[in-house]
Formats: structure tokens, C-alpha cells, sequence
């Protein structure tokens, strides 16, 4: 469930990110330089590391993916199944979807002038499969090898196709720096080598910020069309939006709440796209008390308000029990869960609770055999958007006799608190986006990723620790499945083992956050041309033309 995100942008996955309420030093946005125009971006979070190895969980690459170590293949989080191709320009599947086969793209160059090629492709993959504390997206295949300088082959125990998008979105990086490194996992990579739009200048990095100026022989020729991107860090959402309206900051991917009257309203240049990308809500550690007892986790979903929640957040509240996000799966379940939906039902909560032998304290608690019935939200105190969320399922609770504490983290805590099982619950961190059915259920609940409490969770996958053998089959079904009609089969499984179970609470569906001020450049994605998500990645930097103003 992670990063991707993670990792996720805006709810963000961003394993390290940044500082500063206010960064008088990197005012005045986007600036001129001699390289051509240099825009603001914005995260939230504690200091910058120069740390860009991209498979280390506090890797600077985060805040923006594949801006310098690119995939094969970028994927499109808001539309299914679309996907572009990148340093590979295609891919063939054999008829058993065992093999993959990728064709690289020509006289793509490494940015000290090695040439790309797929030696690159094939030790990064093995580097990934032999250490696994690097295999972040917990990519799985049986062998890869090169096919020639621009053909590399990959194979599978199962079919592969499930997984092409974690697969074929992977950084790619340089086997002539890594190769020589030894062990990887501290390997910091202070000076990255990549292939992508830009180079990381070493000289402007600093705990507050760090920039990222354009690769002049980049293989798409002519881009990029700015100079470069300066990262900032500010000390939560607030504080970016605040730096947005006085120009300090360009773009950003930050939550901003009442986002059309405290940030658009406040002049045509400035500008949001938020489609829906994944589902939110309050993620349980089911191998643990109070959360191991599914009866608990229903009363739980019975007690809250999801039109409150979502409201606190301008989204969508969650109506289908199947968890998938929507109207972007609407097609995708099955017709016996179409009116699986959600119900705030605080009465039946409190019956469901009883049943199971707790009784109602005199503090307005439940409690059996002495230990009240309560848990612990512990989220990142950075992500205003979580904060509110977190204080209106406390109160909801409250109502049901449930006793919510609030335990606020920095960014960089809570990813270890979560992947250890070291939490009761937390919300909407880590989880990444995926445009499969598949990809979703397999990074919320596959039992594979099964870990026990104590034990880290590399993947950062089913940190709830769902671990149920029928789900399992399930997947195993589809894996094995050569005909759509299995396929399909194994898809309404799964969805009933979630509406059945509830591995997470779905509370809302989250959007990709992207604002920006197009004063200085044009060419972000909108509601009339959603060509890709909006926050900042490279195939909307790509596209950003400056207006010269």
C-alpha cells in the first residue's frame, strides 16, 4: 500500500520531504536564469536529505518521481490501462503471458554521456530481485536478461500481466555508478546520474530546498522548455498555499482546503485539477487489538460519518463497499456488490459492539474484561487534510462508545511506525495508486505481503496485515486464470472478500492535488484536457512552456 507512492503525492507518499513555514530565500517564484526559467515547486514535510538512490525509502526522488532516474514505462493513475511509452518504445507478451519483452529506445544517453542501454535495464531489475530491502514495489519475476543492446526479455512463474504496471514503472539506473558501490541499501547517491529531463545541481542543495536544472541533451529533443525545477519545502499545506497566492511557489501537489474560494477565487492565474485517482479512508492493523476483530471493524464503519470526513476534505465521501474508487472503477464491479453501499448507522454499531461482550462504562466507553474499547489514529501532523479526518472519526466514535486518541508524527515517522505493524490505525498513509482492480486489491490486501507485528514490511503492501486464505486463492486464481471469464471470476472474489471482511475502512476518494499559478508557464493538464495528472511528475513538466511574463 505505500508509495509509491506513496509514495503518494499530496496524501502523499513523499518518504522525504521538506521544511520552512516561510522561505524568504527562495521567494519570488519562478525565476530567470541563464538556463531559462527555473519554477517554485512545493512539498510539506522535515528536512531534505542528499539522498537520491530512488530505492531507498528516504530518497529525494520521491518528492519527484522520474524526473531523474525514468522508467521504461510511465503510467497514467487517472485513466485505466494507459500507458506511455518511455525508455522502452514497446512490449511484447508471449502467448502464455510468461515473457515479457521490452524494446528499448535509441541513443537515450546517462547524463555524464554514457550510453543507455540494456545492461542498464537488466542490473537494475536483478539488483532489485537480489536485495530485497531495495525492492520497494515488491516486483516479482523469475529471470531478465538482455536480448541484444536495446532488447531485454523477463519471465514469469505465473502470468506477468497483473503486474506490468509496478513492473514497467520502475526507475532505471545506471549500472556503470551502482555496479561499483557495494552494498546498495547505503548507497546515498549524492550525485545522481540519470537519463531523465534533469540533472540535480549539486551546488544549490540545502535542507530547505534543492533544484533540479534541464538536461540540455536529453533524448526527447527540445525539452524540456523551463530551465528547471527548484524543490522548496514548507511546513505543511497551509503554509504552500499561502506561498502559491504570494507567488513564492509555481506548482505544487498540496491539499488546500476550501480550495476554490481560498485559492482560485483569488485570480484567473490561479488554477487546480483534482480527478480522482484512489480510495482514503482509516487503515487498521488487523493483527492487533482492537482492529483483529472483524466485528469491530464493521461496528467501527457503521459509527462514522463519511460524508463528514469527505467533506473536511473536499472529496467525495466513499459509497461502495467494494472499496475501489469511483466513478474511475464504476465498470469494474461485479453486479451482486452493486448496491454493497455504505451505511452511518451509530445504533447499530453499538449493537454490533455488545454482541461481542463489551459493555458501556460510566466514562461513556465500552470495555470488556476491563480494557476500555479504543485505539490510536496515528498520522503525519504535516497533512492537514488527515488531522481534520482523524478528528471527526474521534468524534463519530466518541458516539458509539469507542475511544479515539489522535497521535501526530512527522512524515518521516510514520512510514517505519506503519510498515513494522507499529500502529492501531492511520489514515490514508501509505497508499499508492493503481489503475487495475488488481493492483489495487493486490497492494491493500494480498496475504503475500503478509508481515507480523515486529517484522518490516519492505513493500510497504497490506500494512494491515490482512491474512486470510480464501483472499489468497483468489489471487492465485487470477494469476493462473487464462481466459477473461476466469479473470473476472477471481475479481468478484475479491471484491467480495472486501465487502465481507473490510481489510480498511474506505471513507472518501482521494484526488491527484495539483495547484499552480500559470503566469510564467502554460500547459498543465485540466477538466477539459486531463491528459495526466497534474501534480508535479515529469510528463507535465515536459509539456510547461514559458509565457515569458
Amino acid at each position: 500500500m505505500s508509495r509509491s507512492t506513496r509514495w503518494r503525492a499530496a496524501i502523499a507518499a513523499v518518504a522525504v520531504v521538506a521544511m520552512a513555514a516561510t522561505m524568504s530565500a527562495c521567494s519570488s517564484g519562478g525565476s530567470d536564469s541563464k538556463d531559462g526559467l527555473i519554477l517554485n515547486t512545493a512539498i510539506t514535510g522535515g528536512d531534505f536529505q542528499d539522498v537520491f538512490n530512488p530505492y531507498l525509502p528516504t530518497s529525494g526522488t520521491q518528492a519527484n518521481r522520474f524526473m531523474i532516474y525514468e522508467p521504461l514505462v510511465q503510467v497514467n493513475k487517472i485513466k485505466s490501462e494507459d500507458y506511455k511509452p518511455w525508455l522502452a518504445t514497446k512490449w511484447d507478451w508471449s502467448s502464455d503471458s510468461k515473457t515479457l519483452t521490452f524494446h528499448l529506445r535509441a541513443n537515450v544517453k546517462w547524463s555524464d554521456g554514457k550510453p543507455f542501454t540494456s545492461d542498464d535495464v537488466v542490473y537494475t531489475y536483478q539488483m532489485l530481485k537480489d536485495t530485497p530491502a531495495l525492492n520497494l514495489n515488491g516486483l516479482e519475476y523469475d529471470s531478465v536478461k538482455a536480448d541484444g543492446p536495446l532488447t531485454v526479455v523477463m519471465t514469469f512463474e505465473n502470468n506477468g500481466r497483473p503486474s506490468f504496471p509496478k513492473t514497467a514503472n520502475t526507475e532505471i539506473v545506471p549500472k556503470h555508478i551502482y555496479s561499483k558501490k557495494g552494498d546498495l541499501t547505503k548507497f546515498e547517491d549524492p550525485s545522481p546520474i540519470g537519463t531523465g529531463p534533469f540533472v540535480f545541481d549539486k551546488a544549490k542543495f540545502s535542507p530547505q530546498s534543492y533544484t533540479l536544472m534541464k538536461n540540455d541533451d536529453y533524448w526527447q529533443k527540445g525539452k524540456p522548455y523551463i530551465g528547471g525545477i527548484r524543490v522548496i519545502g514548507y511546513k505543511d499545506n497551509t503554509a504552500v498555499a499561502a506561498a502559491l497566492i504570494q507567488g513564492d511557489v509555481d506548482w505544487s501537489s498540496a491539499y488546500i482546503a476550501n480550495i476554490d474560494q481560498t485559492f482560485t477565487a483569488k485570480g484567473p492565474q490561479f488554477k487546480h485539477f483534482w480527478p480522482v485517482i484512489g480510495s482514503d479512508g482509516l487503515i487498521t492493523n488487523n493483527a492487533a487489538f482492537p482492529f483483529d476483530d472483524q466485528a469491530i471493524r464493521e461496528a467501527t464503519s457503521l459509527a462514522i460519518n463519511r460524508k463528514q470526513v469527505a467533506d473536511s476534505a473536499n472529496r467525495p465521501a466513499a459509497t461502495n463497499k467494494v472499496g475501489l474508487p469511483l466513478p474511475l472503477f464504476d465498470n469494474a464491479i461485479a453486479d451482486k456488490y452493486k448496491d454493497a453501499t455504505y451505511s452511518y448507522d451509530v445504533a447499530g454499531a453499538k449493537k454490533l459492539i455488545e454482541q461481542q461482550g463489551y459493555t458501556m462504562g460510566s466514562d461513556g466507553y465500552y470495555a470488556k474484561g476491563g480494557k476500555t474499547l479504543g485505539f490510536t489514529i496515528t498520522i503525519p501532523s504535516a497533512y492537514t487534510e488527515q488531522v481534520a479526518a482523524a478528528q471527526i472519526i474521534q468524534a463519530n466514535l466518541k458516539q458509539a462508545g469507542m475511544k479515539v486518541a489522535v497521535n501526530g508524527v512527522s512524515v518521516d515517522a510514520i512510514d517505519p511506525l506503519t510498515s513494522k505493524g507499529d500502529y492501531d490505525a492511520t489514515i490514508g498513509y501509505p497508499i499508492d495508486e493503481y489503475t487495475t482492480v488488481y493492483g489495487l486489491y493486490n497492494a491493500w490486501m494480498n496475504p503475500k505481503y503478509y508481515a507480523p507485528v515486529g517484522t518490516v514490511d519492505q513493500t510497504k503492501q497490506n500494512i494491515e496485515r490482512w491474512n486470510d486464505p480464501q483472499t489468497a486463492k483468489f489471487f492465485a486464481d487470477y494469476e493462473n486464470a487464462t481466459t477473461d471469464a476466469q479473470r473476472n471470476a477471481a475479481i468478484e472474489g475479491l471484491e467480495g472478500r472486501f465487502v465481507e471482511g473490510q481489510p480498511w475502512l474506505i471513507l472518501s476518494y482521494y484526488q491527484g492535488y495539483a495547484d499552480w499559478n500559470d503566469t510564467k508557464v502554460k500547459g498543465f493538464p485540466t477538466d477539459a484536457n486531463p491528459y495526466w495528472r497534474g501534480d508535479p511528475n515529469p510528463v507535465v513538466a515536459l509539456q510547461l512552456k514559458p509565457t515569458g511574463k
